[in-house]
């Protein structure tokens, strides 16, 4: 049975609809030297991935760091501040700071940051691998691209 096109288009922009809800309820996987204090902001990516060399293990600085990243979430695009302290090549400090206009995205990112700690404290910076936190899942990609900035800002 064909369809009109009408109807067509209803039933993507339902599909499309369900796709959105089900991102945020679901999870996202991701995993030269800087001076210390150093900011910068990540460009929007549609996915938490990185390239082969963004991702390559390597020395890091010791030092502090600093990297916002955004998501696209179903309240719009959100950004996410990170403060990274590395210490004998390990994460030995983090801050998130929610940057999110809508209040539910906001709500997200405070119980985001209330938990991220926990999970990596203590780590190198190639051993992170932040999914959900807290039952954020979009938050994390916000802050894998902030980490990326971060590794990038670090290398030894």
């Amino acid at each position: 049975m064909k369809l009109p096109a009408h109807k067509k288009m209803l039933s993507a922009a339902a599909a499309a609809s369900v796709l959105l809800i089900t991102a945020a309820c679901g999870s996202s996987e991701s995993d030269g030297a800087a001076s210390p204090k150093t900011s910068s902001s990540a460009a929007p990516s549609d996915a938490a991935t990185t390239d082969a060399a963004d991702s390559s293990p390597g020395s890091y600085a010791d030092g502090d760091y600093s990297a916002e990243g955004s998501y696209t979430n179903p309240g719009g695009e959100s950004t996410v501040k990170v403060d990274l302290t590395v210490a004998d090549g390990k994460i030995s400090d983090v801050t998130v700071t929610p940057e999110a206009d809508n209040l539910t995205s906001k709500q997200y990112q405070n119980k985001f940051a209330g938990g991220v700690a926990d999970q990596v404290v203590g780590k190198s910076l190639d051993d992170l691998s932040v999914s959900k936190v807290a039952g954020s899942s979009l938050t994390s990609q916000g802050f894998n691209q902030a980490i990326e900035t971060i590794k990038g800002e670090a290398r030894a």
